[in-house]
């Protein structure tokens, strides 16, 4: 092999490491700005969530909505952003009440339940309303603190 030919190999050689340089930092910058773009669209999705949250808590205080649902939603809501907070003693009251009253026929199924069937969870829903209710209340008050 003679230098010149060796020199243009090495030319070459360089060319296209420098190319697939360029190549792979203009690729990164891509998936930076991808990563930013869904970063910003999860972020605004926990601020509407958090927003809902604020709305059937204050629902809540206002006597708008009824414990029980308030609760289902609250913790629907939670646990797609802050799960954690279930830990939290404001929020367990949430968790519990939902774990207690999930089984309670709802929308459709509660229209297709007997007279009887849907009066005898009636008076387990008020009954468990009640049980929870100042609980309930403590933790929609602890909720709309976090929003500041």
């Amino acid at each position: 092999m003679t230098y010149p030919l060796a020199l243009l190999l090495v030319i070459i050689a360089v060319a296209i490491i420098v190319a697939l340089g360029v190549y792979a930092q203009r690729l990164r910058k891509q998936v930076q700005a991808r990563e930013q773009a869904l970063q910003d669209v999860v972020d605004q999705a926990r601020v509407k969530t958090l927003e809902n949250v604020y709305i059937i808590a204050q629902a809540l205080l206002d006597e708008q909505v009824d414990v029980m649902e308030a609760s289902l939603r609250i913790r629907t809501l939670i646990d797609i952003i802050e799960p954690d907070w279930f830990e939290l003693e404001p929020m367990k009251v949430f968790a519990e009440i939902t774990l207690r009253g999930g089984h309670l026929a709802t929308h459709q199924a509660r229209k297709d339940l007997s007279k009887q069937e849907r009066m005898k969870q009636d008076m387990e829903r008020i009954s468990l309303e009640g049980e929870y209710y100042d609980a309930a209340l403590e933790g929609a008050r602890w909720l709309l603190k976090q929003k500041t």
